[in-house]
């Protein structure tokens, strides 16, 4: 039988309206791959894992003729006559290529970042496109997780939501000149067989993923490939009745072949769209979003969330205090420490202040570091709510006199010097100041926090 994937009707107006209710009610995932990533570039756009590519071929001197009109990095690694089936030896020319190549946030990845209730993001790309485009629309960087880990963070974590908003997993690794990723077809194989058999393989995305909605966007995976992936998200067989669904958009060669066999064995919950790229998917979902949305615009989105109650704190957390006027420089902080792998707890209202102060006391005695921010605007004289969450740190730093482990981190993120600030003459903290102007930190304090995360978490193991 051959199936007319032009004559599938993929996505009818009660299938909109069904995806747009599961994204409402934070259900869907987005999967985003390499052929959303569309970048302006003087000679029109260009997929970046192309541009990449011309600057491999280039760098390796390979003559571009023999290899197909749309190559990638894989054609040209394939092609060179010292590849014997490791590339792992190609993965640090990759990394300087990227690293070298300043290319503009792609326009799909900033209009998915635009949807609020899009929290959990899977990218099967190796690259910081994604967190750049969230971190500028949402003015927070996500918290980054990659298979095989490249820093502290090595699962999905709901506690990660609510410190950073956002999380951003990158199952096929992330650009790193120490840690592995894919760039050819025998990496991502091997990648995705330790991914899904493997001693690390992270549990806890794999159970969020079973559990959701998806959106599987412009993955460009082997037709072979995208039924195992589809697969592995699902806890049972494909054509098992399920009350949750997949949305394909995928402009890659295979899709007669995958519409085919969809058709066959998963008809009622797998759904491709055939209407155009995914690109024009994206752009279609987001119109539909905000026609349905239209009082929320992106910054009324993430002023309803600051408005609300703080969130809950992980025991064992880093607490940040801040004063008002230094937020952004805080926001900063903790997104940093955040990337880093620590966990952290922030206040992030629009107008933090004495509501929920039980709550926030509470946090404060639970915490495993205290990081006061100081600045030219925390010296009035005046008692504000956040000298009073100063003191009771200070108060309960008592707990742990008598041990090496330090409590209080107190952070400048001005030029202001030790001598004209209020807390260091009155030794309030009784200890020097960290330097972080803007927020940016220094290695020297992620190193101590994280020493000091550590130590709690063996003293006080929640199990």
């Amino acid at each position: 039988m051959v199936l007319d994937v032009k004559r599938m009707k993929s996505l009818d107006l009660n299938l909109w309206e069904d995806i747009l209710l599961a994204i409402e009610e934070g259900q869907v995932v987005p999967m985003v791959g390499r052929d959303l990533l569309v970048v302006d570039t003087p000679a029109g756009p260009r997929l970046f894992h192309h541009l990449v590519a011309a600057r491999l071929a280039a760098d390796l001197g390979a003559s571009t003729q023999d290899l197909p009109a749309d190559f990638d990095c894989n054609d040209v690694i394939c092609a060179n006559e010292r590849f014997h089936g490791d590339s792992m030896g190609f993965n640090p020319r990759v990394v300087r290529i990227v690293r070298e190549l300043k290319v503009p946030i792609p326009e799909p990845l900033r209009l998915l970042a635009e949807i609020p209730t899009f929290g959990l993001f899977v990218s099967t790309t190796y690259d910081t496109l994604l967190e750049e485009a969230i971190c500028s629309v949402r003015r927070r960087k996500p918290a980054v997780v990659a298979f095989p880990a490249a820093s502290n963070l090595i699962d999905f974590d709901e506690s990660l939501l609510e410190q950073c908003g956002s999380v951003v997993f990158q199952i096929l690794g992330r650009l790193s000149a120490s840690s592995p990723f894919a760039i050819t077809e025998g990496q991502t194989l091997e990648q995705m067989h330790e991914f899904m058999s493997g001693p690390r393989r992270p549990d806890k995305l794999i159970a969020r993923l079973k559990e959701s909605h998806l959106l599987i966007l412009g993955v460009g995976f082997p037709d072979w490939l995208a039924r195992f992936l589809l697969r592995f998200a699902r806890a049972k067989p494909l054509w098992d009745s399920r009350s949750i669904m997949e949305v394909i958009a995928d402009s890659g060669r295979p899709q007669q072949d995958f519409a085919v066999f969809l058709h066959h064995f998963s008809p009622q919950q797998s759904r491709l769209f055939t209407e155009g790229s995914p690109v024009d998917f994206v752009r279609e979902l987001h119109r539909r979003w905000f026609e349905r949305n239209p009082a929320t615009t992106q910054s009324d989105a993430w002023a309803e969330v600051s408005a609300e109650k703080p969130a809950n704190m992980a025991e064992g957390s880093i607490f940040i205090s801040y004063a008002g006027e230094d937020r952004e420089a805080a926001f900063r902080l903790a997104d940093e420490l955040a990337g880093a792998g620590l966990e952290v707890w922030i206040d992030r209202r629009i107008n933090p202040g004495d509501n929920y102060r039980e709550l926030i006391e509470r946090h404060i005695r639970s915490c495993c570091a205290f990081v006061p921010v100081l600045s030219r605007q925390t010296q009035k004289e005046d008692a504000r709510w956040f000298r009073r969450e100063w003191e009771l740190a200070r108060d309960s730093a008592g707990f742990y006199f008598g041990t090496d482990r330090p409590f209080l981190f107190p952070v400048v993120v001005d030029g202001t010097p030790n001598n004209e600030l209020i807390e260091f003459k009155r030794d309030l903290f009784r200890r020097s100041a960290a330097r972080a102007p803007g927020g940016n930190v220094p290695q020297t304090l992620i190193r101590e926090l994280d020493e000091a995360q550590k130590a709690w978490r063996k003293q006080y193991s929640r199990g």
